[in-house]
């Protein structure tokens, strides 16, 4: 009962390692008490609910702010929304219940323990859509592990975490087991200070002034009808004190209604800047109409939509958030109550193979909201792109500690693509990043502003960008078979 205890509370205290809190020496810290359960569990069975209590805590505390988007903006009854947010955190946990009765299965090794979390955080980042959420590596993005990231993104990082904190307490056992991963630990820490000399993206050009508009309306008056001309003048009156030059970024869907609706309003903001030597992109719902009917689309467009060339200068959304903007099986739930028929939430997928977008002669790596929480996607449209823009609306999450870990989870696609990252958001955290994922511009939560800003194309490709994850998907599977066919011998 007592190390059932000290599974759930290393847990509850392992979001404290991230953002806003960002103690992150205590994810090593939860992930050495989580690993000290597994070792001391009696069976595959309590090393399953050991490890399942262990990812109850973390999930149960680091994304309770779920309930708010179902309950504020989403009509849940509170009775009903904290139910819902504790039964997807017990779905989550299930991960590292099966991680931890795994590696027990296989070895009470560091080794095999730090491989199967990579293996099994990888499988809940794609199965059904993916919840890439809370990624250890995450926690590493202000410290000197970080220049790791480029080599190996979140998952080299991830790994790191697991394998050091788990040597701690193997090289407290006796056996041959602690000395590999000792020895293992050695060569991570080499390759840390070896990776604070490389440098694999350059600059591509004189730098560029952008300015970053924060509209800050509020998410229960963002998509009335009545808010509509509100919206508009909000946004092109603070559009209209930003100096010639500037790129201007509108956040995700800043005009409520469909491009097609609003196309000459649309089309004349981005004219109007154009003439003064800038640049527009905005985020916009957009409709289509084909021979499959009426299509619904969350987008982000480069205004004037066309080039002299007559390609159009718009990006699709292909990761789309499940409720939120695709109800899956919604034959069946659509209507049972009023969180599964959010504004906006029949949206369809973009294709994989859409263009990346251009911006005053920059070529720009477009990602909308849940989107850059996918490391490969993102390292893959970043090949050719001189800088990435991420729009969001976080305003789904109140004053939670979501935005906030959603913030610092987009600073880390920056360090592993060496590129600059631009961020506009509905009502924060609005940022400008540089290609080593450090903050350069900020603007406040919750205010109404512009954030006037400057940013540097890079062009080159780090290794993560070159391989994505199979080098180390393949790394931590060879540490679960070493792991386990020591424990054999031993």
């Amino acid at each position: 009962m007592r190390d059932r205890l000290l599974a759930l509370i290393a847990g509850l205290l392992f979001p404290l390692a991230f953002a806003p809190y960002e103690l992150w020496p205590l994810a090593f810290v939860s992930i050495a008490a989580g690993f000290y359960c597994h070792q001391h569990a009696g069976s595959a069975r309590e090393a399953l609910l050991r490890g399942w209590l262990y990812g109850l805590g973390m999930f149960g505390f680091g994304i309770s702010w779920v309930h708010v988007s179902m309950h504020d903006y989403g009509f849940m009854p509170l009775w009903m929304a904290i139910p819902f947010t504790a039964l997807f955190a017990a779905f989550l946990a299930l991960f590292y219940g099966i991680s931890f009765s795994l590696s027990w299965r296989l070895g009470r090794s560091a080794l095999v323990f730090a491989g199967a979390w990579l293996l099994l955080d990888w499988v809940r980042g794609w199965l059904l859509t993916g919840f890439p959420w809370l990624y250890a590596g995450y926690s590493l993005i202000d410290t000197p592990f970080a220049p790791l990231a480029p080599l190996g993104g979140v998952w080299l990082l991830t790994l790191v975490t697991t394998l050091l904190a788990s040597t701690l307490v193997q090289l407290c056992t006796p056996g041959k087991q602690r000395w590999l991963a000792a020895g293992l630990s050695a060569c991570v820490l080499i390759l840390t200070g070896i990776a604070h000399t490389l440098t694999f993206t350059q600059p591509s050009g004189a730098e560029q002034k952008v300015a970053l508009v924060q509209g800050n309306i509020p998410q229960d008056l963002k998509w009335q009808i009545s808010m509509r001309e509100r919206t508009r003048e909000i946004y092109q009156d603070l559009t209209q004190t930003i100096p010639d030059g500037y790129l201007v970024i509108w956040p995700e869907s800043a005009l409520t209604e469909f491009y097609q609706t609003i196309t000459d309003v649309v089309e004349q903001q981005g004219e109007a800047l154009q003439a003064r030597g800038g640049g527009f992109i905005t985020g916009i719902p957009w409709r289509t109409l084909d021979n499959d009917g009426i299509t619904y689309r969350n987008s982000i467009a480069a205004i004037p939509l066309k080039t002299a060339a007559g390609h159009e200068r718009v990006y699709h959304k292909q990761k789309l958030v499940p409720f939120g903007e695709y109800v899956p099986m919604q034959s069946l739930i659509r209507g049972l109550i009023p969180f599964f028929d959010l504004p906006m939430s029949g949206f369809t997928p973009g294709d994989p193979a859409q263009r990346n977008l251009t911006a005053l002669g920059h070529t720009i790596a477009p990602f909308i909201c849940y989107e850059i929480l996918y490391p490969e996607q993102v390292a893959t449209r970043s090949h050719g792109a001189d800088a990435l823009i991420t729009i969001s609306n976080d305003a789904w999450f109140g004053t939670s500690a979501g935005p906030l870990q959603h913030f610092q989870m987009a600073r880390m696609r920056a360090l592993e693509t060496g590129r600059w990252l631009l961020r506009g958001t509905n009502n924060g955290v609005t940022a400008v990043i540089d290609h080593h994922g450090k903050v350069v511009d900020a603007l406040p939560q919750f205010e109404r502003d512009v954030l006037l800003s400057q940013y540097q194309p890079r062009q080159g490709t780090t290794p993560f960008m070159a391989t994505g994850v199979w080098p180390w998907l393949l790394l931590a599977l060879a540490m679960v078979l070493a792991g386990s066919r020591f424990c054999i011998r031993e």
